[in-house]
């Protein structure tokens, strides 16, 4: 098994879970920050406002010393989130700065969504260990007991290194590697599609992606879709026809309809070439890098594969709230 505490050319990566019962924030998260507030080392605070009144009324005037930022500012869709972090440590590290931050990720599903959101966002924080990893920096995430399933807190452990703990920061025994993680990770067949779409269109040929885009970005400008959020939906949809095209096989077909505020897009080709569990989690390096899924999984909030049947779909999800809450792409 690969080391708990990841080390690049230029320090240590420290990826904590903390998984919150009733009284950790006082019991365990208060005393951690107070001996870093002690030590002067500076800590950004990225947590609900619930959790900023708990430390600020415990610290008192101490809470002054830390850094804090609304969790809009990174909590967005999942594939955002991601990538505003991985600029806030590329600035960081320009400066030669170590960042410590304190995360408490804003992602929980709503019951009656077609998809769970939290358990997509899991896969980004596997992908942290290896994409995050030659920053220095220390990220402790929040996890609520009560408010996830015991089925995803114990995946959130697979995918942390190490664990704030009654004992301190400890290793975590059952950390998986993140590309054992995300090859591991069964991919259960998608809900049939409605049997009536808003969209459904075929493409057999390069020469027929303009008509399907033309045609999601009617149907997503009819969903009161605001001009730059059509764009972005069309975008994704451009991505992942144009990579069915080019790696699957023809034809692609493209449906598209919504659910409650939800849009959902789903795109299949014939090849049934199944999509290799890391792609769409590692930013493109060099132009000759393929972007086609890392876009689409910056511009959806939720993209989810699955193959079989001779078939390979690409879904993804885009709710009106999550969509519009801020509409710039990541850099």
């Amino acid at each position: 098994m690969t080391s708990p505490t990841r080390r690049g050319r230029e320090g240590p990566f420290d990826h904590r879970a903390l998984v919150v019962g009733e009284d950790t924030i006082a019991r365990l998260l208060v005393p951690h920050l107070r001996r870093k507030i002690a030590s002067h080392q500076d800590v950004l605070m990225v947590v609900s406002t619930d959790t900023e009144a708990i430390i600020r009324d415990r610290l008192g005037p101490d809470a002054h010393d830390l850094q804090w930022a609304p969790v809009t500012a990174f909590y967005e869709r999942t594939g955002f989130t991601y990538s505003r972090f991985l600029r806030f440590l590329r600035e960081r590290h320009a400066r030669q700065e170590v960042v410590r931050i304190i995360a408490e990720p804003d992602v929980v599903t709503d019951p009656d969504s077609p998809v769970d959101r939290a358990a997509a966002y899991v896969n980004y924080e596997a992908m942290t260990n290896e994409v995050y990893a030659r920053y220095r920096c220390a990220i402790t995430c929040m996890w609520h007991g009560h408010r996830h399933s015991p089925e995803l807190i114990d995946q959130i452990r697979k995918v942390h290194p190490r664990e704030l703990s009654d004992l301190g920061v400890v290793d975590n025994p059952g950390y998986v590697p993140p590309g054992d993680y995300l090859s591991g990770r069964a991919q259960p067949p998608l809900a049939e599609p409605p049997p009536v779409t808003d969209v459904d269109i075929t493409v057999r040929r390069a020469e027929d992606v303009a008509s399907c885009r033309a045609a999601v970005a009617r149907w997503a400008t009819a969903q009161h879709f605001v001009p730059t959020a059509v764009g972005q939906v069309v975008a994704a949809t451009n991505e992942v026809v144009a990579n069915g095209l080019r790696h699957g096989r023809p034809p692609v077909r493209t449906r598209a309809w919504s659910q409650d505020a939800m849009l959902i897009v789903d795109v299949e080709d014939q090849g049934g070439r199944a999509i290799p569990a890391h792609v769409g989690y590692r930013p493109p390096v060099i132009p000759a890098d393929s972007a086609g899924l890392w876009l689409a999984r910056q511009l959806a909030d939720v993209l989810v594969t699955h193959t079989g049947d001779g078939r390979t779909t690409v879904r993804m999800y885009f709710p009106y709230a999550v969509t519009h809450r801020n509409l710039r792409i990541p850099t």
